[in-house]
């Protein structure tokens, strides 16, 4: 099959995953992103493009934690057998990146600068990272940009995980109260990949009536350590004690570990800090996403509580909270005690 060159060297996942089999003929992919659904999606996409019955012989996946790069070139470099294309799916390229830690193979990138510069014609060669970044200082890197396609599968905002939750719903002959997904997102912190996994249980419990309703989600759907965290927090800065001993009590009878929890804890008033002092630079909700490296979604709630605490609110909890963490980890206290102590202002400056 002739390839087509594709003029934007970058693609956004969502706009990959709707081309036809013949907008995608690239001899070189790059795939990047934390959004582990979207990357699914993207090399289930290029593997299908070989027929279902040559894919055992036209199709690799080579994991380079356990398997040799070179081996994964040669496959790339063979002729197909009984069909016009070859698939090559490389995974785990912990090479490109800047992690030094033990590994049990050392990867010799040069037989894929020989590649990147003189590809096989009838194969689609796709290297998927990890969350990890690439390191564009390494030769190889510099190559790899230059040559491939690189299909981005970060993580989306809300908005565009609230439109494909709707069109799924959609396809699926379903309908969602707007109360159930407002509180869907909200659970999942319109995690994509975490929003996908509950709709299928949703749509598991609705199949007699087709209608998702609130009360399914609140059933159905639980709230993470994070989200409990968060509410934790939110009643700490508010002065809620009575609230903020609930939760905390009830956290550590789910056998949360005192120490996680406080840290948890900090790194939300961090980011409650760092929030307010960006917007007062004038930076934008993706712009913080952005520079925090964090989901745009937790930095919309932290947009809509940084408004509502002060700056020195928030620095006195922070100081505070890191000498909670100090005396839990150098006493024997009841960390609950402890806890109450912090309520009542007893770490404050």
């Amino acid at each position: 099959m002739v390839k087509i060159t594709i003029r934007r060297i970058k693609l956004q996942a969502t706009e990959f995953l709707t081309k036809k089999p013949a907008e995608i003929q690239q001899p070189i992919y790059l795939i990047t992103g934390t959004e582990k659904y979207l990357k699914n999606q993207v090399i289930a996409k290029l593997s299908n493009l070989i027929p279902s019955g040559l894919q055992s012989i036209n199709l690799g996946q080579f994991d380079m934690e356990d398997e040799w790069l070179a081996d994964a070139i040669n496959d790339a470099y063979s002729v197909p057998f009984m069909g016009e294309q070859r698939v090559v799916i490389i995974l785990h390229p912990y090479f490109l990146t800047a992690d030094k830690t033990g590994r049990k193979l050392n990867q010799d990138p040069v037989e894929l600068e020989k590649y990147l510069t003189n590809p096989a014609a009838s194969t689609i060669l796709a290297i998927v990272m990890d969350n990890q970044k690439i390191d564009a200082r390494k030769k190889i890197c510099k190559l790899l940009k230059k040559e491939a396609v690189q299909i981005d599968c970060s993580a989306l905002n809300e908005k565009e995980v609230r439109q494909v939750v709707a069109k799924k719903v959609k396809q699926n002959s379903y309908q969602i109260e707007e109360s159930a997904l407002n509180l869907l997102l909200q659970k999942t912190e319109a995690n994509f990949s975490e929003t996908l996994a509950e709709l299928k249980k949703l749509f598991l419990t609705a199949q007699q009536t087709k209608v998702i309703t609130q009360e399914m989600v609140a059933r159905l759907v639980p709230q993470t350590l994070e989200q409990n965290v968060f509410d934790l927090n939110k009643y700490v800065l508010s002065n809620q004690r009575v609230a903020a001993m609930k939760i905390y009590h009830d956290l550590l009878l789910q056998r949360e570990e005192p120490l996680k929890l406080n840290a948890l804890l900090i790194g939300q008033v961090r980011l409650l800090l760092q929030t307010l002092i960006l917007l007062k630079h004038g930076y934008s909700q993706g712009d913080i996403a952005e520079i925090l490296k964090v989901h745009p979604y937790r930095v919309k709630l932290a947009i809509q509580h940084s408004r509502i605490f002060t700056r020195e609110k928030l620095r006195t909890a922070y100081l505070s909270l890191l000498k909670l963490e100090e005396k839990i980890k150098t006493t024997n206290q009841n960390p609950e005690n402890l806890f109450q102590l912090f309520l009542t202002g007893y770490f404050d400056e």
